[in-house]
């Protein structure tokens, strides 16, 4: 008696689970609840420091202090 090999069938490429993310995109915390706390804080320390430094910006230009360090007068051309 002999066993008849059973055929293989194609196996379909497997379903990746809505989870499951690459490493290399960047993290959407919109998206997901799984995004660390520090993660997430590290992003609004970033905006209160910018906001912060706007704010400072803005008093000292009430006093007359520029804190910009650009000159709007300069001339972008050669200098020979």
């Amino acid at each position: 008696m002999r066993i008849s090999p059973i055929p293989l069938l194609a196996q379909p490429h497997p379903v990746i689970a809505p989870t499951v993310r690459p490493w290399y995109e960047p993290i959407d915390s919109t998206s997901t609840p799984l995004v660390r706390p520090y993660l997430r804080a590290c992003e609004r320390e970033e905006k209160a420091r910018i906001q912060r430094l706007r704010r400072d910006a803005l008093w000292c230009a009430t006093y007359g202090v520029d804190l910009d360090t650009r000159d709007i007068h300069a001339h972008l051309g050669a200098a020979s």
